[in-house]
């Protein structure tokens, strides 16, 4: 991977559990590390996952999941992405049927213990609206103080099959009144950076206590870090 990368500039610092204390509480049978590559329109995102051995013996362990996200549009990053695919033997993935018709293209190899994904995320494309009285009725519920995390969820989740300007200023505005996770991941799939404030208001109000929401939420912080750096996608 690093070799196939190497000409890439990286958008954000990277992160990698083992070398912040501050996860070494975080639950998980796992370590984690995310990267982001940024070039012209396109941001490449790689999740790599290991397992939770003792620090010193990460390096020798083997890597157990590795997944390449394509945003944007940058076939030089795709040349990368592809050529660390190919550095294993075809296969059919692992799980890939729990995620449902969700628009992503996935394609899958496996080097010896280590599966790898390949993943095309849509680019925008001319759709159809929403009908008036659902967007409406969708943007209420996120615009609403009292509305429930189940309620807020599902209702980003409706507003985004249309994938539009109103929809993330809908979004944004949304998360003025509330928090919503869900919200920021796709505002972050989508490169809209105009989100960063309620991603640092979020970090500011992760408990010392909470190292999960606290790795969720700076991976996305650097998500967008690295979608500042590229060309306007949407």
């Amino acid at each position: 991977m690093d070799d196939a990368f190497q000409a890439m500039a990286e958008g954000a610092p990277r992160m990698s559990e083992p070398e912040d204390v501050r996860f070494d509480e975080r639950l998980s049978a796992v370590w984690l590390e995310y990267r982001w590559y940024v070039h012209e329109r396109g941001l490449a995102e790689v999740f790599v996952k290991w397992r939770r051995v003792e620090k010193a013996a990460c390096a020798r362990e083997e890597v157990s999941v590795l997944r390449l996200h394509l945003f944007g549009h940058s076939a030089a990053l795709t040349g990368c992405a592809q050529r660390v695919l190919a550095a294993g033997v075809p296969s059919p993935g692992r799980l890939l049927e729990l995620l449902g018709e969700d628009g992503v293209r996935r394609e899958c190899s496996a080097a010896g213990p280590t599966g790898i994904t390949l993943e095309y995320w849509p680019l925008p494309t001319p759709q159809a609206l929403l009908p008036e009285a659902t967007f409406q009725a969708l943007s209420a519920v996120l615009l609403e103080p009292g509305s429930s995390f189940e309620e807020r969820h599902e209702a980003v989740d409706r507003l985004c099959r249309e994938r539009s300007p109103r929809v993330v200023h809908t979004l944004l505005r949304g998360l003025e009144v509330g928090p919503s996770l869900s919200a920021l991941r796709r505002l972050s799939e989508w490169g809209e950076t105009a989100a960063l404030p309620h991603v640092d208001r979020a970090l500011e109000g992760v408990a010392p206590d909470n190292p999960g929401d606290l790795w969720t939420l700076t991976a996305l912080r650097r998500r967008f870090e690295a979608w500042a750096r590229t060309t306007r996608v949407i």
